[in-house]
Order: structure tokens, then C-alpha cells, then sequence
């Protein structure tokens, strides 16, 4: 995905060069808070722009209540708390799709490590809708899960031998496909798992191409 990159004081803007600007991204920081950087979409239609950034906001907001919420409940003090984006548009059956990450990162004080979460939206430029699984087994007929599963599985057992990630014992065979996923700039289809879905820590979030 195309990666922004800015400075926390100073307000970006990029207009995403695939498909004629279709949108422009605007970097802002929620609150005021230079560690919480976020994306403000501006596109042609009203309607579709404001879906898109109450939607945007709305996992904002969901991410610090949940993080302070369990800060109260479980006695601890949040040392740090950031978010970051990344950001790719691409044309998939004649639509428009505006595909973002939100990186979500938190640390409560004495924690062995910061927690990190890939956090992915995929919208319809065109009526601002978010794009969820059902879009993807949705293709002529209809494309059953276990096509997208048996795909992920094998350019999933490809990515641990090539790297040599360690997985939780039971992985395989693969039951369903993470909640997560995106297309990248050249329109292939990425899946995540978050840190701890599929093994330690020390493997970080696992991202799997499956059209590489």
C-alpha cells in the first residue's frame, strides 16, 4: 500500500494518484493528540465523504474507549496510546474501492510491550459504503468461503517455511478467513491476522498476499 508519511505538526495532503484523484486524503490528528494521526477522505460526493469519515472516526473512538475503559476496569495507568494509516485506491468490478489501514497501538505502564492492532477498512468511493466480506463471495454466482480459505492457507504455509514463522500448534487446516483484509496498490488481496491470532508475539501481525 502507499505509504504517508508526515510530519505530526504539519496538516498532508495527498491526493491518491490512481483512477484520476478520486480522493484526497487529508492527515489530522484526533483532539489535537500528535500521537493519533488519522485521515480525513474528500471525495466528489457529499454524502459518500461524510459515510466515509464518521465511519473513520467511529474506529477512532471505538479503539480509546476500548483502551481506557479497560484501564479502569483492570487498575492499569495507559502510558501511550498512538494510531497511524496507510492508504491505497484501486478499481476492482468497476468500483472504486479506497482501501485503509489503521495501525492501533497501545502500552499500559509495566506491560512486557506495546499491543498493536492492523485495523482495515474498505470503502466504495462512489456511496461511501464499507466493504465487508460478503462483497468478496459475492462474484457472478457467488464465491464460497473455502475458495478464499484453501488460497489463504497455501500462501499462508508458503509465507511461514519461506520466513520461518512459528505457529500455535492447530493452525491448519484453516477454519474461516480473519476479519481483516485489504487490496494493495496493485490490487491484490491481503489478509490479516493480528498479533496473537495465529502465533507469539514475536511474530508480530501476519499479513498474507494471497495473489502474490
Amino acid at each position: 500500500m502507499k505509504k504517508i508519511f508526515l510530519s505530526t505538526l504539519a496538516v498532508f495532503i495527498l491526493c491518491v494518484q490512481n483512477f484520476c484523484c478520486a480522493a484526497t486524503i487529508e492527515s489530522k490528528n484526533f483532539n489535537g493528540n500528535e500521537n493519533l494521526i488519522y485521515p480525513v477522505v474528500h471525495v466528489a460526493d457529499s454524502s459518500a465523504e461524510k459515510k466515509i469519515n464518521v465511519a473513520i472516526v467511529a474506529e477512532i473512538d471505538r479503539f480509546l474507549t476500548g483502551i481506557y475503559r479497560n484501564a479502569q476496569v483492570n487498575g492499569f495507568q495507559v502510558a501511550d496510546v498512538r494510531t497511524n494509516f496507510e492508504i491505497a485506491c484501486n478499481e476492482a468490478r468497476n468500483t472504486v474501492i479506497l482501501s485503509l489501514l489503521l495501525t492501533e497501538s497501545n502500552y499500559y505502564k509495566g506491560a512486557a510491550h506495546p499491543s498493536t492492532f492492523l485495523h482495515a477498512m474498505n470503502f466504495n468511493l462512489s456511496n461511501g459504503e464499507l466493504i465487508d466480506k460478503n462483497y468478496l463471495l459475492d462474484v457472478g454466482s457467488g464465491v464460497p468461503e473455502s475458495h478464499f480459505v484453501a488460497k489463504l492457507e497455501k500462501k499462508l504455509r508458503e509465507k511461514v517455511e519461506r520466513e520461518k514463522i512459528f505457529l500455535f500448534d492447530n493452525v491448519f487446516p484453516l477454519k474461516k478467513l480473519p476479519e481483516n483484509f485489504y487490496w494493495d496498490e496493485n490490487l491484490h488481496l491481503h489478509f490479516i491476522f493480528q498479533q496473537y491470532d495465529i502465533a507469539p508475539y514475536a511474530a508480530g501481525i501476519i499479513d498474507v498476499d494471497i495473489d502474490a
